[in-house]
């Protein structure tokens, strides 16, 4: 992710999420959104629920399913809303 594409993010979560500027946010999404196969609402939900939705690690499904942690070896689980919203195409 180059900075821009990092900037643009960040801008236009913050318009989603900032009282009285969700009328004025552009309607499309940002590049970045697109290449991680990640619509609007979902990405809105992840932001704004993420401590909720994420105990320890925070990623694709496929991805902390071959994770392990480094102290138990035991591996690590995703809450069910955050898989739903991951995997969902």
């Amino acid at each position: 992710m180059t900075i821009e594409d990092y900037l643009e993010l960040l801008d236009w979560t913050a318009r989603q999420t900032a009282p009285g500027k969700r009328d004025r946010t552009p309607a499309e999404i940002p590049s970045i959104l697109v290449r991680l196969r990640l619509d609007r609402a979902t990405w809105c939900e992840l932001v704004s629920d993420f401590g909720r939705l994420f105990c320890c690690v925070a990623g694709r499904p496929e991805c902390v399913d071959s994770m392990r942690c480094h102290r138990t070896h035991r591996r690590y689980h995703l809450r069910r809303r955050a898989r739903e919203l991951l995997t969902a195409d």
